[in-house]
């Protein structure tokens, strides 16, 4: 082509560097002394040259490197390319593309919002440092409430750290994501997300059995306690991918509900199929609550002896069956 000035350094289908050639010829590798410099390890010392030649075309000329220089399209290992709009070649594990001053590009994408940039409440210490004491107190809290035995504070110091380790490995796993997308770790928003999820886990079924003491359920209801996590495991999603991919709010939101409301089918699939499995265990509240919390009446002997007659019955015939 007449004139390529830029050339782009390639992640994916993202940009990563873009460099403007002005002086033929051009020397690029993973030495100091080229004009081009990437930090591939696979790259040799003096990698590629792109010259001009006498015709006034561009043209890319391996320099002997190691490993070799691959054009894409179609793919084969090339000695010399004379590059063309949108050729790309690949050195090492880098894709390279060349493209002339005169390409066209897209309209701006609208700003969701026009207003000055403002600090996010997760991006702030205090975020993160008050979820995670948050989370370490309500598991504190959660372990002394609902044991029986004689208080055991190593038991009591594991259920503190256990939660605290979650969350700063959860964080720093978001955290690298975040690295490799958008070049910032933002380790501190993931922690505060993380510790906070992890603090609506803890709570939730504590909220539940308290709701079914005040509503006199006979048992706690499984579907919305399902629905409370799934909406909480959503939340975290949502913003963890926020400050990894550069989704517009309405799409990332979109995919989130979508794979949140499938994964809560999966869940419920016995149940939905009506294969729920027989279970011996005995689900009882393991805290005592105040009586004046009770909104509505409990369950009177009489009624508790007849769904029990009612059951017997029901085994009664399924005994028969067999």
């Amino acid at each position: 082509m007449d004139e390529v000035i830029f050339l782009e350094v390639l992640e994916g289908d993202a940009v990563h560097a873009r460099h403007k050639l002005e002086r033929f010829p051009v020397t690029v590798g993973r030495g100091y002394t080229n004009d081009v410099i990437l930090d591939d390890p696979k790259v040799s010392p003096a990698h590629l040259r792109i010259e001009r030649t006498e015709s006034g075309a561009l043209v890319a000329r391996d320099l002997g490197s190691r490993n070799g220089t691959f054009r894409l399209e179609p793919w084969a290992r090339m000695a010399e390319l004379e590059l063309t709009q949108d050729a790309r070649v690949m050195v090492g594990d880098t894709v390279l593309r060349f493209r002339g001053r005169a390409y066209p590009v897209p309209e701006a994408l609208l700003a969701e919002l026009q207003v000055a940039p403002q600090r996010r409440l997760l991006d702030r210490p205090q975020a993160f440092l008050g979820a995670l004491g948050a989370v370490m107190l309500a598991s504190l809290l959660s372990s002394y409430l609902t044991s029986y035995d004689k208080t055991d504070w190593g038991d009591l110091l594991f259920s503190t750290l256990l939660p605290t380790a979650l969350a700063l490995l959860w964080a720093g796993a978001w955290s690298i994501a975040s690295r490799i997308a958008r070049r910032q770790f933002h380790f501190r928003a993931h922690g505060a997300i993380g510790s906070l999820v992890l603090l609506g886990i803890i709570c939730i079924p504590g909220l539940m059995m308290v709701l079914s003491f005040i509503l006199a359920w006979e048992k706690p209801h499984q579907l919305l306690g399902l629905t409370l996590n799934l909406a909480l495991v959503g939340w975290g999603l949502f913003w963890h991918l926020r400050y990894v991919t550069r989704w517009a709010s309405r799409r990332l939101g979109v995919m989130v509900a979508a794979v949140i409301v499938g994964f809560g089918v999966l869940v419920q699939a016995q149940e939905l199929l009506g294969n729920e499995d027989f279970s011996t265990a005995l689900h009882f509240p393991r805290s005592l609550l105040p009586a004046p919390f009770r909104l509505m009446p409990a369950s009177s002997v009489d009624e508790f002896f007849k769904e029990t007659g009612d059951l017997q019955k029901q085994v009664d015939e399924l005994a028969k069956e067999k």
